[in-house]
C-alpha cells in the first residue's frame, strides 16, 4: 500500500512541517534535501503553498517561513486557558499599572474576539468579558487589528453594513479609512463611546512571527475616570505588553 506520504496532499503537509519546524526560516534546497525530493518538485509544492498564503518568502532572503493564512489556523486553535498560561502576567500588569480591565483579543474572521481578561480586584464591570465579539471598525482592539490587515481584507470588511451603536460610532468607509491610518502612524487604536456609552479604551496591535497582526491587547475603563491619563504613558505600557506578547504568542524557541 503507498505511503500517504508520497501522495500530493501529504507532500504539501510535509512541506509545511519542515518549515514550521525551521521557524527562522528554510531554503528552497534544504527542503528539497530533507523531504528527499528533486528541486523542481520542491519548488512546485512550495509555489502551490505560497500562492495559498500557508507560506511565504522571509524578505531579503531566500529562505521559507510560515505564511498568514497557516499562522491564522495555528493561533486560532488555541484555547482560553492556554492563553491565559502565556498572556496573564502581562495583562496583570497592566491591569497594575493603571487600575483598569486589561484585555488580549484575536482576529476572528470580521471580528476581534476578546479571548482573556484581566480586572481590578473588587470590579464588576466586565466590558469585554472572554468571548464577546469586537467590531472591528468600533472596538479600539478591532481596529487595531483592521489597520494592519491587508487592503483585500479591510476593502472586503468596509464592503458590507457596519453597524452604530452610538452616535460617535464611525460607519462611513472614507472616515474609517482616515482613522485606520493615523492608527498605523500613531501605533494605538482609540475607542471613546463608540461601541459601549461611557466607556473609553485603547487597543495596541500585537505582532506575531513573521510581523502578521492576529491579536492586539487593550485597555478598558469608563471615561470619566480613565480620560485624564496621560495618552503616551497609555501608549508606551500598551506597546511594551505588546512586545512582550508578540514574543509569547509567536511559538518561538
Amino acid at each position: 500500500m503507498p505511503d500517504s506520504n508520497d501522495k500530493p496532499l501529504g507532500r504539501y503537509i510535509r512541506v509545511l512541517e519542515t518549515v514550521a519546524r525551521a521557524r527562522t526560516g528554510i531554503t528552497l534546497t534544504d527542503i528539497a534535501r530533507e523531504m528527499n525530493l528533486q528541486p523542481g518538485t520542491a519548488h512546485r509544492l512550495i509555489r502551490g503553498l505560497v500562492d495559498l498564503d500557508l507560506l511565504r518568502s522571509a524578505p531579503g532572503t531566500k529562505s521559507y517561513v510560515t505564511g498568514p493564512r497557516l499562522q491564522t489556523l495555528l493561533h486560532t486553535t488555541m484555547d482560553r486557558a492556554g492563553y491565559a498560561g502565556l498572556a496573564r502576567s502581562v495583562l496583570d500588569g497592566l491591569v497594575a499599572e493603571f487600575g483598569e480591565t486589561a484585555h488580549l483579543a484575536r482576529l476572528n474572521g470580521d471580528f476581534a474576539e476578546s479571548v482573556l481578561m484581566e480586572q481590578p480586584s473588587g470590579s464588576d464591570r466586565a466590558f469585554v468579558q472572554p468571548g464577546r465579539q469586537l467590531p472591528l471598525h468600533a472596538a479600539a482592539s478591532g481596529k487595531a487589528i483592521l489597520a494592519f490587515q491587508d487592503e483585500a481584507f479591510v476593502a472586503r470588511y468596509l464592503s458590507r453594513p457596519r453597524t452604530r451603536f452610538t452616535d460617535k460610532t464611525r460607519v462611513e468607509e472614507a472616515d474609517i479609512r482616515d482613522e485606520l491610518a493615523q492608527i498605523r502612524e500613531d501605533g494605538v487604536a482609540v475607542c471613546d463611546n463608540e461601541l459601549d456609552a461611557g466607556v473609553l479604551s485603547y487597543g495596541h496591535p500585537i505582532r506575531v512571527n513573521g510581523g502578521y497582526v492576529l491579536y492586539s491587547v487593550g485597555i478598558t475603563g469608563l471615561a470619566d475616570r480613565f480620560r485624564p491619563m496621560e495618552r503616551i504613558r497609555i501608549k508606551q505600557k500598551l506597546a511594551e505588553a505588546a512586545a512582550d506578547l508578540g514574543r509569547t504568542l509567536g511559538f518561538t524557541a
